[in-house]
C-alpha cells in the first residue's frame, strides 16, 4: 500500500523503516525540516514530496506527532485529502474518534506496545505488538500494512485505552524511574556506574527472567517474602533521611504485599508500612 508519514519523530520513523519492505513510502513530512530530512534519509526517500503531493498519493496517512498535536496536524493536511483515505495515529492514549468524521475517510489508532528511546533500525527478528481500535475498514487496512513477519495486531476496546497506556508507562517509563532510584542509592555508598552495571543490572535481569519463567509468587525473595519484620523496621529507620526513597519503599512494598505475598505476617507488615 502507498503510505505517508506525518510527524518524523522516533516512533514514526522507526516503525516506517519496518513498513517499507511491504509498502511503498510516498514521503515523510514534519514542520521541523531537520526532522523531516533525517527521516527521509533514514527511510531511503530520495525525492521527498511536499505535503499536498504526500496526501494525494498516499492511500494511508500515519500521524506520528505528540498527542496534543495530532488534531492540529490533521487539520493542516485535511485540505489535501480528497479521495478515499485510511488515517491512523500512533497514540496509546487517544482514540481513533479524535479525527472528525468525513466521507471516505476511515480512521484507527494503532499503538505500538514498545519503547523507542532512539530512531533505530530494529533487528530483523523484532516483532511489535500493535494495539488497534477504530472502524473496521481502517483495521482491515492496517492488517495489510503491518506484515505478520514484524507485527502482531490486536484489537483493543477504546474504553480501556488509558489503562492500556498506563501498562506501558508502568512497565517501561516508571521502571526507568525505579532503577534511577536504585542508582541514587548506589551512589550514596560510593558505587560507580560500572558497579551498577556489574552488580545491579544482572540481578534486575535475573528477577525479570524469574518472573517470566516462574511467575510473581516464586520470583520473590527477601524480607517481605520471609515476613522479616525487624529487617523492614531497620530499612524504614535508615530511609527516614530520604523521604523520597522512604515513600517509594513503602508504596512498592505495599504493592508486593497486595499482589504477591501470602505469609501470615502480611497484615502486620502492612500496618508497619502504613504508619
Amino acid at each position: 500500500m502507498n503510505i505517508g508519514l506525518i510527524g518524523c519523530g522516533k516512533v514514526g520513523t522507526t516503525l516506517f523503516y519496518m513498513l517499507k519492505n511491504n509498502n511503498k513510502i510516498i514521503g515523510a513530512y514534519d514542520i521541523k525540516k531537520s526532522n523531516q530530512h533525517r527521516a527521509a534519509k533514514h527511510l531511503g526517500i530520495r525525492k521527498n514530496p511536499g505535503l499536498a503531493e504526500l496526501c494525494a498519493k498516499s492511500q494511508a496517512l500515519f500521524f506520528a506527532t505528540p498527542d496534543d498535536q495530532i488534531l492540529r496536524a490533521y487539520k493542516i493536511a485535511k485540505p489535501f485529502i480528497k479521495d478515499k483515505k485510511y488515517i491512523f495515529h500512533f497514540s496509546g492514549l487517544l482514540p481513533a474518534a479524535i479525527f472528525p468524521r468525513a466521507r471516505n475517510i476511515y480512521c484507527a489508532s494503532v499503538h505500538p506496545f514498545a519503547t523507542f528511546p532512539i530512531i533505530s533500525v530494529p533487528p530483523k527478528q523484532t516483532k511489535y505488538f500493535m494495539f488497534i481500535e477504530g472502524n473496521h475498514q481502517a483495521i482491515n487496512a492496517a492488517r495489510k500494512i503491518f506484515s505478520r513477519k514484524h507485527f502482531v495486531i490486536r484489537k483493543i476496546d477504546r474504553r480501556y485505552k488509558v489503562k492500556h497506556h498506563l501498562l506501558g508507562v508502568f512497565s517501561s517509563n516508571l521502571l526507568v524511574g525505579l532503577i534511577s532510584a536504585v542508582c541514587g542509592l548506589a551512589k550514596d555508598i560510593g558505587w560507580t556506574r560500572k558497579d551498577v552495571n556489574d552488580v545491579i543490572i544482572p540481578i534486575i535481569q535475573e528477577t525479570i527472567s524469574n518472573i517470566r519463567e516462574k511467575g510473581l509468587n516464586k520470583a520473590l525473595s527477601g524480607p517481605l517474602e520471609r515476613g522479616d519484620i525487624e529487617v523492614i523496621k531497620k530499612h524504614l529507620s535508615t530511609l527516614k533521611e530520604n523521604k523520597y526513597l522512604l515513600n517509594l519503599y513503602r508504596i512498592l512494598s505495599l504493592a508486593v504485599l497486595k499482589n504477591v505475598v501470602k505469609n501470615g505476617k502480611r497484615k502486620e507488615i502492612e500496618k508497619l508500612l502504613s504508619q
